[in-house]
């Protein structure tokens, strides 16, 4: 590979690094040879004055940056009593591991980085990363160069690479298409020639002759439970609990200041619960949506933040609040993927309130990633009440693998059954295993990637404590005979801290961030966002290269039409996604031109706070989000109703019989009689004969938030 370095060059490092201004806005560092230039940007979470980048060996050879942190510095600076650290950074001892070890270097650190390492002896260029990619890095090869960074605006900016969005990688990726298989992923960039290192990978590039190997330095356990003892004595909930708490106490441990983003559910609370009991100082952050108000989330956030003493701010996140096509695509550009969602879009507003709150704020414990090794997904695929219709389940999916693997479709099957064989009915301990491999892959691919861009718009670190490998390993350790004791519902998890959360907090079901209760809410977020400023977004994408090229747009303005009317069976997250695919395709090919550098601009003025007790004023705080009494609602298209021989009054949605209501419960059917006519919320309620007032205020809450009831005006 050509090796030379010229003033253009420095001149593209220096628009790399503005790329990366807002992921490390403490400093900035170029270093220049005659081989390479390497550019660094910190955000600086420990020794602020002292923990400058690149580490450079004591005979100028070797040099080291990472973007990360190492929780286990002390333990491995002990285990090298000889050595000088020249800086007070917990990421150079990473360097006298490389020398003293070689590529075997990583194989005792704990920590989340993305590293690189210009080995000038040798010639040779190493990338490697933590074992769940929690931290990104990217690199391309053109014209003789390698360019690498942390992100693909950086890669862009470095102008030696042809940026195009990978359709073909996009349109093949299971995880984006929600295919129900256990196929296997590979880890896309989603930009042709731009190559994404997996997790627990070094990569090794000769610069002589452009050739890379690669080795993975850690392998995910198989969680089948078939290769380890059967110990029925063994306290595997403690062990959890204690490294957990562990790895709560690292993560929470930081020179700045740490915040937390609370949504209510068990593993954040369980963060929440453990740094405080550490004796950790943070805000912590709660959304406060229609969907979080009725599943509860909110109202359990506000009560574990009093239980604990933690400053918690519920940030008040209306439906009228959706993105402008401006700022979608800043948030597109910045995420870097298809996947920007709804999810996305209410984080980025909690950091927005983070950052206004105390400017100061630099990391973030999330309680992400917990259910993919848990078994947190277990009820939901089951969609049932116990560990054999669980596997059961993931033997479809495994079936259903089989099938795409093969080239076979969906209609290869008869009235009674496969024509095909099977794959092994009773192997659900390979059809877990494959499951939790999957997930890992997922974790990879969507919930790291979007965790730590919109955290890093911002200027904060994002930090998992529940992807500390230790814990894995344990959880891969549990014999298959104990599954269903340990695994089912995340019983592990409520089992460790039943006693560490206040009363009933350990037992809540999983819920999704918005899926669910609320949920058509959300996607009439979306809908609006999509044809809002005259479809400027829907057309912008049907107009890029790709979209021409790849999407129907009769296909796709129709289905949104439709979603609009009220059609639910279009997935409006699907149309999403394919939108967004269309955008990138513009985003990567201008080069990520429209991205601004700077961070947003912080109002100083008051945000929408909730700061009233959830459990008295729900359905002030409901009706305040959709904009008071006043706000008007209407039956949703497709609900009918039927009356059943033994006079019970049906409820079917779009054709299907969804709910039955009892003659006791009439009044609620009798809401949804006389709201097919539009009225306010206000005269709906007054209007009812039903059961006390509150009741009934619930009741038409929950309508809505179950979209029976639809708003017509609140997204306008």
């Amino acid at each position: 590979m050509d090796s030379r370095s010229t003033d253009h060059e420095l001149e593209a490092v220096s628009a790399m690094l503005d790329a990366l201004s807002r992921r490390g806005p403490d400093g900035r560092v170029m270093v220049r040879d005659s081989s390479a230039i390497m550019g660094f940007t910190r955000l600086a979470l420990v020794a602020p004055e002292d923990g400058d980048q690149p580490f450079v060996s004591a005979d100028g050879q070797i040099v080291l940056m990472a973007n990360g942190e190492v929780y286990n510095h002390r333990e491995l600076e002990a285990s090298l009593p000889d050595i000088r650290l020249r800086t007070k950074s917990d990421c150079e001892i990473l360097l006298h591991l490389y020398e003293r070890r070689g590529l075997d270097f990583l194989d005792d650190v704990c920590g989340m980085f993305a590293l690189v390492i210009h080995d000038r002896r040798r010639d040779e260029v190493i990338f490697a990363r933590d074992r769940f990619g929690i931290k990104p890095m990217y690199h391309a090869v053109s014209g003789g160069r390698l360019v690498f960074a942390s992100e693909l605006k950086a890669v862009a900016r470095s102008s030696r690479i042809d940026m195009r969005f990978d359709w073909d990688a996009a349109l093949h990726n299971r995880q984006l298409a929600a295919e129900p298989s256990l196929a296997r992923n590979r880890l896309d960039s989603f930009v042709v020639g731009v190559h994404a290192t997996p997790a627990a990978t070094i990569e090794t590039i000769d610069l002589r002759s452009g050739a890379m190997t690669s080795r993975r330095y850690w392998q995910l356990p198989d969680f089948g439970g078939l290769d380890v003892p059967v110990d029925l004595d063994r306290d595997f909930a403690a062990e959890y609990r204690a490294l957990v708490a562990a790895a709560v106490a690292d993560c929470a441990t930081a020179d700045a200041d740490v915040g937390l983003l609370l949504s209510g559910g068990l593993d954040s609370a369980v963060v929440a619960a453990l740094a405080a009991r550490a004796g950790k100082t943070f805000t912590a952050f709660s959304a406060v949506t229609p969907g979080t108000l009725m599943n509860g989330d909110a109202e359990a956030a506000q009560r574990l933040a009093a239980s604990l003493g933690v400053d918690l701010r519920l940030v008040a996140l209306p439906p009228r609040l959706y993105p402008t096509a401006g700022e979608w695509l800043q948030l597109l550009a910045g995420t870097e993927t298809p996947f920007c969602g709804p999810e996305q879009w209410f984080k980025h507003n909690l950091y927005i309130e983070a950052k206004r709150t105390n400017p100061a704020l630099k990391a973030m414990l999330l309680g992400q990633a917990a259910d993919e090794f848990n078994g947190g997904y277990a009820t939901a695929i089951a969609n049932a009440d116990d560990w054999p219709m669980f596997e059961q389940a993931l033997h479809s999916m495994s079936q259903n693998t089989r099938l795409l693997s093969d080239g076979r479709l969906n209609g290869w099957q008869g009235g009674a059954g496969s024509y095909l064989r099977s794959v092994a009915e009773g192997d659900g301990a390979r059809h877990y295993a494959d499951f939790v491999r999957t997930k890992y892959e997922d974790i990879q691919q969507y919930n790291n990637w979007h965790e730590d861009r919109v955290a890093a718009m911002h200027g904060v670190e994002a930090r998992v404590p529940f992807l500390d490998h230790r814990i894995i390993e344990l959880l891969g350790r549990i014999p298959r005979a104990r599954h269903a004791e340990l695994l089912w519902d995340k019983a592990i998890a409520r089992q460790a801290f039943q006693d560490v959360l206040p009363s009933g907090l350990a037992d809540r079901p999983k819920i999704s961030f918005y899926r669910g209760v609320g949920e058509g809410l959300v996607q009439q977020q979306t809908l609006a966002m999509l044809t809002g400023e005259r479809r400027a977004l829907l057309e912008r994408a049907l107009d890029s290269v790709g979209g021409k090229e790849h999407l129907r747009p009769d296909a796709i303005v129709s289905a949104v039409g439709r979603a609009v009317d009220g059609d639910r069976g279009v997935d409006v997250d699907l149309l999403l996604r394919l939108v967004n695919m269309a955008l990138l395709d513009d985003i990567v090919a201008s080069g990520f031109a429209e991205y601004e550098l700077d961070p947003p601009a912080y109002s100083t003025e008051e945000p929408a706070l909730v700061e009233t007790d959830l459990d008295t004023s729900r359905h002030s705080v409901f009706l305040g989000l959709l904009g008071g009494v006043d706000t008007l609602v209407r039956t949703a298209p497709g609900v009918d109703f039927a009356r059943s021989d033994d006079n019970v009054t049906l409820v079917i949605v779009d054709g299907t019989i969804e709910y039955t209501v009892d003659e006791d419960e009439r009044w609620i059917v009798e809401l949804l009689q006389r709201a097919v006519e539009t009225t306010s919320v206000s005269d709906l309620v007054d209007g009812c004969a039903g059961p006390e007032r509150t009741r009934v205020e619930l009741q038409v809450d929950e309508l809505i938030a179950g979209g029976l009831l639809q708003c017509p005006e609140v997204l306008r």
